[in-house]
């Protein structure tokens, strides 16, 4: 299976799906990458094809959300995060690691968050001022175990956030 990424950070995925030599392990890495390559695409139909019927998740940590619960809760979350522009990420990736019924991922996400959805007037890391119409690179690092069905579709996230977000730099017009 041959999957298409815009961004470098998920290629410890792709690679670990190519060497990956167990059936059932393959299986479960190509599902997360299938959700991942529709997550970024904004393809919601495709995305939700990778889910069972009843996806859980839940957000643990550094994170105010605790995720949706059932395929309605979980389809309105998704049109959330592509209305917003969030499911367009890099998910730069440090470590993957797969079993027959687990795949966990863990690295830093990248996000672009329009000003206006940040402290307005506080500073970025690199010490600009945050204005409501900049946009700036948000940077938080996250553990994702992604729960597999025996059918081989994915059960809802498990996210641990490491962090609370961190305004790093204000980005290009």
């Amino acid at each position: 299976m041959q999957h298409q990424t815009t961004t470098p950070g998920w290629q410890p995925l792709l690679d670990r799906i190519a060497s990956e030599t167990d059936p059932i392990r393959r299986r479960n890495l190509e599902v997360v990458g299938r959700h991942v390559v529709e997550e970024g695409a904004g393809n919601l139909p495709e995305l939700m094809r990778t889910l069972v019927p009843e996806p859980v998740y839940s957000v643990w940590g550094a994170s105010d959300s605790v995720g949706p619960s059932g395929r309605d809760e979980g389809l309105a979350w998704y049109q959330a995060l592509v209305d917003s522009g969030r499911n367009r990420l890099d998910y730069v990736l440090h470590r993957v690691v797969v079993d027959e019924d687990t795949v966990v991922t863990e690295g830093d996400f990248h996000y672009a968050f329009p000003g206006s959805e940040l402290e307005v007037g506080g500073r970025t890391e690199q010490g600009e001022v945050i204005v409501p119409d900049g946009r700036y690179l948000v940077m938080h690092r996250v553990v994702i175990l992604w729960p597999i069905s025996n059918d081989g579709l994915i059960e809802g996230e498990h996210i641990y956030a490491g962090e609370h977000h961190r305004v790093v730099r204000a980005l290009g017009p």
